[in-house]
């Protein structure tokens, strides 16, 4: 018995180093930069959330375009008042960053400034300490969490409100058009605000000459990456914990975190996996426990002032759905496989039409679950910041106090309602995933053949 748990511990680890390494190897090399194939029809990249550098959301606030050349940051334009668009803020909050920002002081922003790794074709590897050292680089500039390696820090082309200009539009476009991967398009975005207090969308770009053949790769750890490693190390301590009491305590009921994961674990086993797996539920437990506990804590921590948005990654949701694309496969029968393939008692004429919806519902299942993880998650993030954000709307972004002050209740009010429902979310979504992933697979698993199924219906129909 003692042999058979250790073997399963063992295998809970196993699982839990496989989801955590393709988590944290997929969120890094899907952050690409600079290659021909990336610029084949030349690059724009939207970066409204550098016009906000002085309100905090930036880490590196005083680093961004400004230091070559771009408009100044939210400290105005001519004179004039340049405000932040209010999707553009959403975005930001919700995004995967390499500089975490947890919070503001004042003026004085609290974040954590991660390392940027890069890996140049024409330089070899580089390492730069923060966001800050990677643009006082003569050769580098960053926008919206990517970055370029240019030949001038100097932009070769500049228009200056592309939003209202319909000339700066159309001769942007044909830049974009016949730039065939030379230039770096890099967008200012905002609302500048009037003398006469009307409001105005501005859209400044500057054009960036990429040094041509350069390939450039962010192998970095990003905010995702980074929170990936804390849920790992949290989910390793609790089951240590966790071995080691029924270790302690063999024989006697469980008790304290013992007892509340004793509950969850056999949930997850009776309800989860053995309705599903055929009787080999066993051999399925360890990966099902850690993919169950590796989605919910994720949930959770995202619910805590930290910013965190794991789950509201489509990286990692993709990386789940291929797990469970790869275990279907390697769980299959040759009868799965010919009701797919062939689908037996159909007529022959149909099979080519039948093929084709079997093979789109094979890889439909996978893509249903990374799209039903994501958008749940990620919908509770953008109401929450979409109420906040209610009280600036109304504010008229400080300069109406009664309209802040009017809305404020009632944003606040909904905005505890639904971190009280993401509360229920960050559970189900986590109970969800693992239970479709286990009727997945149980699909794949079944040796039945097709004429024997629909004879069960019929006997099942005429007794009924």
């Amino acid at each position: 018995m003692k042999r058979k748990m250790r073997s399963r511990i063992s295998s809970f680890y196993l699982s839990l180093a496989v989801i955590l390494g393709l988590a944290f190897s997929l969120n890094t090399s899907s952050l690409q930069a600079q290659g021909h194939e990336d610029h084949a029809h030349g690059d724009t990249v939207h970066a409204g959330h550098d016009a906000h550098a002085t309100t905090g959301h930036d880490a590196h606030a005083t680093t961004g375009h400004d230091a070559h050349g771009g408009m100044e940051a939210a400290g105005g334009h001519g004179g004039e008042e340049l405000e932040d668009e209010i999707s553009d803020v959403i975005i930001h909050h919700v995004m995967d960053t390499h500089d975490w920002h947890l919070a503001d002081v004042g003026e004085t922003p609290i974040a954590l400034h991660l390392p940027w790794i890069l890996y140049n074709s024409k330089t070899g590897l580089e390492f730069f300490s923060s966001t800050h050292s990677l643009v006082e680089n003569a050769n580098y500039i960053e926008s919206h969490d990517k970055v370029y390696y240019v030949s001038s820090k100097e932009p070769k082309y500049t228009f200056h409100n592309v939003a209202t200009d319909a000339g700066e539009k159309a001769e942007l476009n044909a830049l974009v058009k016949e730039s065939q991967g030379k230039y770096a398009f890099v967008h200012h975005k905002g609302i500048k605000r009037l003398a006469d207090g009307k409001k105005e969308k501005v859209d400044h770009v500057e054009v960036f000459e990429l040094v041509q053949g350069a390939t450039l790769i962010d192998l970095s750890l990003t905010k995702t990456g980074l929170q990936i490693l804390i849920v790992a190390i949290v989910m390793f301590l609790i089951f240590t914990s966790v071995a080691r009491a029924y270790k302690k305590r063999d024989g006697l009921a469980p008790k304290g975190l013992q007892g509340f994961m004793e509950v969850v674990i056999l949930f997850v086993r009776d309800d989860v996996t053995k309705p599903y797996l055929h009787g080999k539920h066993e051999r399925f437990l360890p990966y099902f426990l850690t993919l169950f506990f590796f989605i919910w804590f994720s949930n959770m921590f995202g619910l805590t002032p930290l910013s965190s948005n794991i789950a509201g990654n489509t990286t990692i949701t993709i990386m789940l759905a291929m797990l469970t694309l790869i275990l279907i496969v390697l769980n299959s029968t040759k009868d799965f496989w010919m009701h797919i393939l062939w689908f037996p008692g159909v007529p022959i004429w149909m099979k080519p039409l039948m093929l084709v919806v079997e093979l789109m519902g094979f890889f439909t299942k996978p893509a249903a679950l990374a799209i039903r993880l994501f958008a749940n998650i990620s919908a509770g993030h953008f109401m929450v910041l979409a109420l906040i954000c209610l009280i600036f709307i109304l504010g008229d972004n400080g300069h109406s106090t009664a309209g802040a002050i009017t809305i404020m209740p009632l944003s606040v009010a909904f905005s505890l309602f639904i971190f009280a429902v993401e509360l229920l979310v960050a559970a189900v979504q986590a109970f969800v995933f693992s239970l479709l992933t286990a009727v997945f697979i149980g699909q794949a698993m079944e040796t039945h053949g097709h004429d024997e199924h629909h004879d069960e219906h019929a006997e099942v129909a005429a007794h009924h």
